[in-house]
């Protein structure tokens, strides 16, 4: 019976959090509405705007994923080139660090009072965005907390921390289960939350984090992937390219791991905060060192969607 509760109590919980999480991505989005295509094509001209704008729409919608899908779409149609797309990709990854920024601040105690101003704002002041922007981001906290606090008790057993420093016991085993998982939940914004939410409770090591939250990166990229089959080779070469540089910043991470966490636990005194740290400052040095080979990397990616010469002229 208490493994029941414990497996619902776990179950609620994350579901909670997606909920919110989908539901504070509705409300902004709503915002932006049929906007967003015509943001996308007009602020892409160079290869800094390309990136900011990746930037500003992932961090206002917090889904990464559903940037890299309209990518996707929008070189498959030719609206935008791969090269164009490929900037708005890289300035997708360090938008969505917003999610991790927010969940590592000490804010589980608002989740209802946040809740209850969303209902509110929502039934008495017709503020419908505003609300459910406030009741979603109240949910995500509250996921958060059920979930870290149902298991507290599993994770403390001897026998589950022996099969987690085993799964986890080096950087690379826990960068492949932060994919896993992430393709298992779709969500990298729900991974990395989830690991601060345990290392908040002291229930996981900073360092472990960091490697699971670095593996998220990888495995947000199968929703790219998925949105390409069918497709033309343009929009696989778009989900190759988003592979190719997610993939490879990992990559070149794992030598440098022992070193790249001393250097974000100097940013921060508190194990959480260096989670959102390290995950936000990956995201950016990849981002800063992809950027100015964005052609190079568009290059490979024709080339492995099987694009032959004849074609070149649709880089961008």
């Amino acid at each position: 019976m208490r493994i029941f509760f414990f497996v619902l109590n776990l179950v609620l919980g994350i579901a909670i959090f997606l909920l919110g999480l989908k539901l504070l991505s509705s409300a902004l989005e709503s915002v932006l509405g049929f906007r967003l295509r015509s943001v996308l094509t007009k602020f892409t001209a160079t290869r800094t705007k390309s990136f900011l704008t990746g930037l500003l729409v992932t961090a206002l919608i917090q889904s990464s994923s559903a940037v890299g899908a309209a990518m996707v779409v929008l070189t498959d149609t030719g609206v935008l080139s791969l090269t164009q797309s490929l900037g708005v990709m890289l300035g997708a990854n360090v938008g969505t660090t917003v999610t991790a920024q927010i969940v590592a601040l000490p804010l589980e105690s608002l989740s209802l009072p946040l809740c209850a101003s969303g209902l509110i704002l929502r039934r008495l002041f017709r503020r419908r965005t505003i609300g459910t922007a406030l009741f979603s981001l109240g949910a995500v906290f509250f996921g958060l907390s059920c979930t870290s606090r149902a298991a507290a008790p599993l994770l403390r057993s001897p026998a589950l921390h022996r099969a987690m420093t085993t799964i986890t016991d080096t950087p690379l085993k826990a960068v492949v289960f932060g994919a896993a998982l992430t393709v298992l939940v779709q969500s990298s914004s729900a991974v990395t939350g989830l690991v601060i939410g345990l290392v908040k409770r002291s229930l996981l090591s900073p360092a472990v984090a960091v490697a699971v939250a670095l593996g998220s990166n990888v495995g947000t990229v199968a929703t790219t992937l998925l949105a390409s089959f069918g497709r033309s080779r343009a929009s696989r070469a778009t989900a190759y390219a988003d592979l190719l540089f997610n993939l490879g910043g990992v990559l070149l991470a794992l030598p440098v791991f022992p070193f790249f966490v001393r250097l974000v636990q100097q940013l921060s005194s508190n194990p959480a905060r260096q989670v959102a740290h390290a995950h936000t400052v990956f995201n950016v040095l990849t981002a800063l060192v992809a950027l100015p080979f964005l052609p190079c990397l568009a290059g490979l990616a024709w080339l492995g969607a099987g694009i032959g010469r004849s074609n070149k002229n649709k880089l961008g």
